[in-house]
């Protein structure tokens, strides 16, 4: 549940920290004095998109936090637990910092977090819906999309989906298998005889025979060179080591006389050691070089051998070995290609499994179409259309793809002895805005979601109908949080809190949100039933709005 919102310039907010209540939330307010303030501040701590225009005139950066509360085992108390961002207090803290260069961060209960945690945390918590949701409607997918939410029939659409690009891609690689059956047998002669004069030299590590190559090559040079740094370091009659003996010896007995001492004195008692490991094994490496003319000889014909297949097969030498296990890859493929019949069975199997899945489909959408057009038809008539009807048509498509067997469509008729038609074709403005509402509700009893927003989704209803609308909303507020941006005082009088966001003439303009009492609730009310001037009539009028909400409890 959202409990709290800070908002310090942000758009028209310059600081405002406004907790909300559970229940049935509205907010209202004359146009143009920032209803959509607190919306557009909760979108961007849930990771939506923001702009320089959410940066107060006049400042460097806007600054908002929402904070929630949420219980244990929930959806989102699994993710915080799975992203180590759960502590003792049981409240989710998102915050976003939003610079007028564009850029933003955000953190989750005070760690840094990316945008795209913001969005997986945000979605667990709040579902929104807007007031042009009306226009989904008339998109051909959106009554399929509907009726599979509803019924949670995600889980096999998504089979469905995954068995078609299955199919697809058994289609593709059978197709594959004809095209390349021209050229195959050309191929494999060609991989063969490469993998072949390649196969010796993958046994040899060419870096290490050519640093064993060069290594002999200056075999004199090492061992000049070995030599003489073994005699300046212990052989000489003033070598190394003695010279640092000595200077240890003299130091020693001064070393407890000053720290600085102490520490060089440490200092060189380690470079002995370094200086004794490096000479000994200095040593070990002289005892064990020789020169071997004959392996030189043997190496100068395994690197004459790897510069020439390089240059043949054009690439360099040390990359020869993984051209010769892209080859065994590529002949392992040809020969799996060997046989289109066998890709063709498992095409027809693909092609089986896809059809079981989505006949399943299509029979479980058919059978969850009938009560849930009737369970629209029923909250729809509520809204001042009570001849209303709704009814699912199932049309098999000529081609089965990714979404089904069938083309749905959702019929509507408002008209009593009116076949239903295709509900774009026939359903007005007015009626599409409230079957978008009541589709709405519907869908929200069945999110996940513990936060419902509803962003003037009453546009196009009036009187009647828009009380019901706020009865709706009320008896869903038993189950879940609902904000509600609305113009209509019938809806905004069902709610359980009321804020009033007014815009405020300094300089620069500025928006605050008041928590209405229950009496400065009724003048609210009664300004938006009666307009700018606020009389007895209008008075009485939002006082029976506020007691039909209490009749209804």
């Amino acid at each position: 549940m959202l409990t709290h919102l800070t908002l310090i310039n942000f758009a028209l907010a310059d600081h405002l920290a406004i907790d909300i209540e559970k229940g049935f939330n509205v907010l209202t307010g004359e146009t143009g004095a920032g209803k959509s303030l607190l919306l557009d501040a909760l979108s961007a701590c849930l990771g939506e998109r923001t702009d320089t225009n959410y940066v107060r005139f006049g400042s460097d950066k806007a600054d908002v936090t929402a904070i929630f509360s949420y219980q244990e085992h929930s959806p989102e108390a699994e993710w915080l637990k799975a992203h180590e961002l759960d502590d003792e207090s049981g409240e989710i803290h998102l915050r976003r910092v939003i610079f007028a260069t564009g850029r933003s961060k955000a953190w989750i209960n005070g760690r840094p977090s990316s945008l795209s945690e913001l969005k997986e945390i945000g979605r667990l918590l709040v579902q929104l819906y807007s007031q042009h949701s009306q226009q989904q409607l008339l998109e051909p997918p959106y009554p399929k999309h509907w009726l599979d939410r509803y019924s949670n029939f995600y889980q096999p659409a998504q089979e469905v989906r995954n068995a078609y690009s299955t199919w697809q891609k058994d289609i593709r690689q059978h197709q594959a298998a004809l095209d390349a059956q021209a050229t195959r047998k050309q191929r494999i002669e060609t991989l063969e005889l490469q993998l072949e004069e390649l196969e010796d030299i993958t046994q040899i590590d060419y870096k290490e025979i050519e640093q064993e190559f060069d290594r002999l090559s200056h075999h004199e040079h090492i061992m000049l060179d070995c030599g003489y740094s073994l005699n300046v370091l212990d052989e000489a009659e003033q070598n190394l080591t003695q010279e640092l003996s000595s200077i240890i010896r003299r130091l020693e007995s001064h070393a407890g006389r000053s720290e600085q001492l102490a520490e060089i004195y440490n200092s060189l008692i380690n470079a002995q050691s370094e200086i004794d490991d490096a000479t000994a094994n200095l040593r070990q490496f002289i005892d064990r070089q020789s020169f071997d003319p004959e392996r030189m000889e043997e190496l100068n014909s395994q690197l004459e051998i790897f510069h020439r297949l390089a240059r043949k097969y054009r690439t360099q030498p040390e990359t020869l070995k993984e051209e010769y296990q892209a080859w065994q890859t590529e002949l392992e493929q040809l020969h799996q290609l060997e046989d289109p019949e066998t890709l063709a069975e498992q095409v027809e199997v693909s092609h089986q499994e896809f059809l079981a899945k989505a006949q399943y489909l299509d029979e479980i959408r058919r059978e969850a179409a009938i009560p849930l057009a009737k369970q629209l038809t029923e909250q729809v008539k509520q809204l001042a259309l009570p001849e209303a009807y709704f009814e699912f048509k199932f049309e098999p498509l000529e081609q089965a793809g990714a979404e089904g067997l069938s083309f749905i469509q959702l019929l509507f008729t408002a008209n009593k002895g009116i076949p239903p038609q295709p509900l774009a074709r026939v359903a007005s403005g007015g009626e599409l805005s409230r079957i978008a509402l009541v589709m709405q509700v519907m869908n929200a009893e069945k999110t996940e979601a513990e936060v419902l927003v509803f962003d003037e989704i009453d546009v196009g209803i009036s009187g009647g109908t828009a009380e019901m609308v706020g009865r709706l909303l009320a008896d869903l507020a038993q189950h879940v949080q609902i904000l509600c941006i609305t113009h209509q005082a019938q809806v905004a009088a069902q709610s359980d809190q009321h804020l009033l966001v007014k815009k405020r003439q300094t300089d620069p303009a500025s928006s605050t949100i008041i928590n209405l009492a229950e009496e400065q609730r009724i003048d609210e009310l009664a300004r938006m039933t009666g307009g700018v001037e606020i009389n007895d009539t209008t008075l009485q009028h939002a006082k029976q709005l506020r007691q039909l909400k209490f009749q209804q409890v």
